[in-house]
């Protein structure tokens, strides 16, 4: 329900993303193609190896998410959502990231 929540939020972004909420979504970008590899491992252990590193990937942009929602309450979500990436299992909340930051990316080159 709170994913839901913030992405609802960051779809009613109005006036273009800041540099910070790109920078996060380039850090989240990585996370997701770790996961996606996760999907597609050969084995458990690599599976579990890229779950793993999708979400070190997710917690290493939370501060970066941090300055855009300290920026832009807007971003709020964002950073919400990277919040709980280190509380439920990735598989949750990659949807919804994968949405906030193609709908932050919207009209940029950035990703």
């Amino acid at each position: 329900m709170a994913i839901a929540a913030a992405t609802i939020g960051l779809a009613s972004c109005g006036g273009g993303a800041n540099q910070d909420a790109l920078a996060a979504c380039r850090g989240i970008h990585h996370a997701l193609i770790s996961y996606d590899r996760s999907l597609h491992a050969p084995s458990p252990a690599v599976a579990a190896a890229e779950q793993q590193q999708a979400t070190h990937d997710a917690a290493g942009v939370e501060s970066v998410a941090a300055m855009a929602a300290s920026d832009d309450g807007a971003y709020a979500g964002l950073m919400t959502l990277l919040q709980q990436s280190q509380e439920l299992p990735f598989a949750n909340v990659a949807p919804a990231l994968r949405s906030a930051c193609s709908s932050i990316s919207a009209g940029t080159n950035d990703l």
